[in-house]
């Protein structure tokens, strides 16, 4: 039977979202290596480092439920201050994140006082704040007032009968993808390869794959071709597709699966070169069925020729054997 999240605030709420907290904190002790066919920057992090920022954004999440639930803010509320709550979100976790590798005194270092909307003002973050602040405001809506404050009708069920593990994909996608943008942030304020490798190796944070200079440079190559292809390419197909790209921490490590999720409203902002790759699509989709068909017919009359083909060859070296065997038979 499928466990469902409960409609309204109360006792039943309280204890499935301890359950959803305590679920996830568990998973920090599994591989969190991530087995996906995208890079992230946390690859950059080894496993203890890992651990230590996902724990860091997953405080602050539930400070920020319990303000909500302190000021009394109402879902249309949460929806005005989406944008704000995302930024705020992403800066506490690096400070906090921050604060428990390095030390108290990194709080006036250069990495800690960043302008954050100086840094996301970039196609690719901008993107990913603006895809990942709806799944966190359906989140938090869940969490604090219960699914029935959902009027989300483009999930492909009722709101109402939500599955709890559908809950546990937004949180587990949030914190992956947003805790991916906290590390981003921080590294980004650095301006050469080399005083990245500096700040990961002086804090023992570095993955061990990249500890030298080159497989830096190569992973932030390849980071920046994947954020390209993904902000041209991936996003306008998934909005076209009516799915979302969430990250999960499985028992084996960080995977990635598709959700149903239909985002007309997405369509809209999407940019000129974004809507070229919707077109293609569409061309796409028009002219292969019909290219397959032309392809198959084509196929069918070369097959068909070829067997005529060979059948009459065939036929032709029986006629031309028997014929000699028919003659020499005769002179004998």
């Amino acid at each position: 039977m499928t466990r469902l999240w409960p409609t309204n605030s109360g006792t039943d709420l309280n204890n499935e979202v301890a359950y959803l907290f305590f679920n996830i904190k568990n998973k920090f002790s599994n591989n969190l290596i991530n087995y996906t066919n995208f890079s992230l920057y946390t690859d950059l992090l080894n496993i203890h480092s890992k651990q230590k920022l996902f724990e860091s954004f997953l405080d602050e999440l539930e400070i920020l439920i319990l303000d909500i639930v302190e000021l009394n803010l109402s879902p249309e509320n949460l929806k005005a201050l989406n944008y704000k709550i995302v930024c705020d979100l992403i800066t506490k976790s690096k400070k906090r994140f921050l604060e428990r590798l390095i030390g108290a005194k990194a709080l006036f270092s250069k990495h800690i006082s960043l302008n954050l909307n100086l840094l996301i003002d970039k196609n690719y973050f901008n993107l990913i704040i603006s895809e990942y602040k709806i799944i966190l405001q359906n989140l938090l809506i869940y969490i604090v007032f219960g699914s029935s404050a959902i009027q989300d009708t483009s999930l492909g069920f009722a709101c109402v009968n939500t599955p709890s593990s559908y809950i546990a994909i937004l949180l587990e996608t949030s914190l992956v993808q947003l805790s991916n943008l906290v590390l981003c942030l921080i590294l980004d304020s650095y301006k050469s390869l080399l005083q990245i490798s500096t700040f990961l190796n002086k804090y023992e944070l570095c993955n061990s794959c990249y500890l030298s200079i080159r497989s830096l440079a190569y992973f932030k190559n390849a980071l920046t071709c994947q954020n390209i292809v993904y902000s041209y390419i991936d996003y306008p197909k998934s909005i076209y597709n009516s799915r979302y790209r969430v990250f999960l921490i499985s028992s084996h490590g960080i995977i990635a699966k598709y959700i149903y999720s239909a985002r007309f409203e997405d369509m809209i902002n999407l940019s000129t070169g974004q809507l070229f790759t919707i077109f293609f699509i569409e061309l796409q989709d028009l002219l292969i069925p019909k290219l397959e068909e032309v392809l198959s017919t084509l196929g069918k009359i070369i097959l068909y020729m070829i067997i005529n083909f060979c059948s009459n060859s065939f036929i032709l070296i029986i006629k031309i054997i028997t014929s000699r065997l028919y003659t020499k038979k005769n002179k004998e």
